[in-house]
């Protein structure tokens, strides 16, 4: 395959107005993306952008979206970690916004060095290991010996001496303008979400020329150091989760399942895996049952990334109150899909979307750990994490092992912060939501008061990434900046949403329900809704799980849906399903759950129970407990 070369002092290309992507991209090697249905083409750079030597490359390819109507401009989109793949995301960041984003904006997505299957950095034995540690700074040289562990096992895991010196975020800038420059150098947008706000900043701050405008969503501050960063946000995200127990407690529902309130039972169960980790009974998917261990370090992952979304928070709670009854899988299940651990063998994975060691290869090379030798600098942190952890009892573990981590990690980042960002003679839109955990809305304030011609719009209640949820404020602000340039309305602007979503109950916790076959039937399809592992499940590929309490559920991609398939599938201890069931799209065009099953134990039967989601009408027939299986009648006076 063909692949242009390119040197980046060595061009002069005249800037295009109004040249669509595709006309501009037609001299590149166009081929079909492997993970999307766009086109990428991949483009050869200096290894080290700072050396002189040309004969050390690195391939970087690029996704293109080109727009199905007139292209409005060209969006240059950077995606969050560091470590996720633009390429891998492309097509489902596509589908999440307006459709007229895909019609009238040529898009880039790119895999950024150490990230992709051509050079992706990824250690998932090393990796696992790390996260799930049970450490403590009640022994902080077991702490530091996990860190030294993970980072030179990981790096061994790696065996990629001549990239890891080279991954930093101004490396990364270099490639993307390379690829600028190739397609004529016309002015682009820039965006960011999370860690891609941090490069989007350095881009047009060193590259002003490129600009169009910038749109920072979940914003980073470049000022900040690793301390103060780490800091900032681990004291965020330990109030924003007190604030989760305390709507718990609030929400009828979530405080039936927690009567004794959210955050006891968190730091009640926190307690216990802090002296050992807890064992848990783990469903496979040919229905046998290992031993596996939920440790401390898990269950604060859980708690951490619940706060990404009101989705996560409810959904944390809700595995929370299972716990609560003794059920730890799904608080195991929410910790394997969040640390990227295969549930059937407890071990890492390599995930197309996620390259966990150039997190740390990146952010290392990004941020200086301070002075001294590698054990100095880890020592100091923990000296500062032990000074920390009153401030923030429940997280602190984010504050320090992570940066234990890059004090141990080969290459070193600067110690000097950038400026503050700029702006510059293009527009600056800020984004960010005011429950934002990894990146608090007052990094996103601090920018917008040092950038000129800012604006900011910042969404009470809302998540980490505000863009593309759905909502017209902020979307359609962020689109008409875009489509027509038509500037914000005022420098600053709020939106609203629910900080939480509607919180599940937990299903047939009184036997009493077992002889309520309509309870059964609409317990089946909660369960359904809220089973971690369909959350996780790629919708294409047939699968099938272990359910919590044994048994197996199965899900399989149709032309018109999904068909489930359970075999003793235990959601609840006295009560076993077996059968089928279909989500699907109906003649008419409306969405229909259908269920056929048969129980055992504690209610025995044939249940059929149909839901359209259309009109909301439910319907049920059977035999349970040697009676009709009748819908409940509401006597009224």
């Amino acid at each position: 395959m063909r692949h242009a070369v390119l040197l980046l002092g060595l061009l002069a290309s005249p800037a295009l107005s109004g040249t669509s992507l595709r006309d501009a991209a037609s001299g590149l090697d166009l081929f079909p993306c492997a993970l999307s249905t766009l086109s990428c083409t991949t483009l050869t750079v200096p290894l080290d952008h700072r050396a002189n030597d040309p004969g050390k490359t690195l391939e970087i390819t690029f996704a293109l979206s080109f727009a199905t109507e007139e292209s409005r401009g060209i969006l240059f989109y950077f995606v969050g970690g560091p470590g996720g793949s633009g390429l891998a995301s492309a097509e489902s960041y596509l589908a999440a916004f307006d459709p007229s984003l895909a019609e009238t904006m040529d898009i880039v997505f790119v895999d950024q060095r150490g990230i992709g299957p051509r050079h992706g950095l990824a250690c998932p034995v090393a990796q696992t290991g790390f996260d799930t540690a049970p450490v403590s700074l009640e022994d902080p040289e077991a702490a530091l010996a996990t860190a030294r562990r993970f980072v030179a096992d990981c790096v061994a895991e790696l065996d990629a001496d001549a990239l890891l010196p080279v991954v930093s975020t101004d490396q990364a800038i270099r490639d993307s303008e390379l690829f600028r420059q190739m397609i004529g150098a016309p002015k682009v947008w820039l965006y960011g979400e999370s860690y891609g706000t941090q490069l989007v900043q350095a881009y047009a701050t060193q590259f002003p020329e490129a600009v169009k405008g910038v749109i920072l969503d979940g914003v980073v501050d470049l000022t900040l150091s690793a301390e103060a960063f780490y800091r900032r946000y681990t004291l965020a995200a330990e109030a924003l989760l007190a604030e989760t127990f305390a709507f718990c407690d609030r929400l009828p529902a979530c405080a039936a399942d927690l009567p004794e309130g959210a955050a006891p039972a968190y730091d009640d169960l926190a307690r216990r895996a802090a002296l050992a980790p807890l064992p848990v009974a783990y469903p496979l998917a040919d229905g046998s049952v290992t031993e596996r261990l939920l440790t401390a370090g898990l269950l604060e992952a859980n708690a951490f990334y619940a706060l990404y979304s009101p989705e996560g928070r409810t959904e944390f709670l809700r595995a929370l109150a299972a716990a609560r009854r003794g059920n730890l899988v799904p608080l195991l299940q929410l910790g394997y899909q969040n640390m990227y651990i295969d549930p059937e063998t407890g071990q890492g994975i390599e995930d197309s979307g996620w390259f966990g060691a150039a997190y740390f290869a990146i952010t290392c090379s990004d941020y200086g750990s301070g002075a001294g030798s590698p054990d100095d600098r880890a020592r100091r942190i923990l000296d500062e994490a032990r000074a920390f952890a009153p401030e923030a009892p429940r997280l602190a573990r984010s504050y320090y092992m992570e940066r234990l981590a890059c004090a141990l990690w080969p290459y070193q980042g600067p110690e000097a912060r950038p400026a503050p960002y700029a702006g510059g003679d293009w527009p600056t839109l800020v984004l960010n939501g005011d429950r934002d955990p990894i990146t608090p809305i007052s990094m996103a304030w601090s920018v917008l008061d040092t950038a000129r011609n800012a604006y900011g719009v910042f969404m009470r209640g809302g998540p980490h990434v505000i863009w593309g949820r759905g909502l017209a404020c902020p979307d359609a602000i962020v689109q008409a900046l875009l489509y027509d340039g038509t500037l914000p309305a005022a420098r600053e602007q709020v939106c609203e949403q629910a900080p939480m979503a509607d919180y599940t109950p937990l299903t047939l916790t009184d036997p009493a329900q077992l002889a309520d076959p309509f309870a059964v039937a609409r317990a089946v399809e909660t369960e359904l809704a809220a089973y971690v592992p369909l959350a996780g499940w790629d919708g294409s590929h047939p699968e099938t799980f272990g359910c919590p309490m044994g048994g197996t559920l199965s899900a399989e991609a149709t032309d018109t849906g999904t068909l489930y398939r359970f075999a003793a599938c235990r959601f609840w201890p006295d009560l076993a399903v077996a059968g089928s069931g279909t989500d699907a799209t109906s003649e008419d065009g409306g969405e229909v759950l259908t269920l056929d099953l048969t129980g055992s134990g504690g209610g025995t039967g044939r249940l059929r129970y149909r839901h359209s989601r259309t009109d909301e009408a439910r319907s049920l027939a059977g035999i349970w407990n040697g009676q009709p299986a009748l819908l409940p009648r509401i006597a009224r006076p």
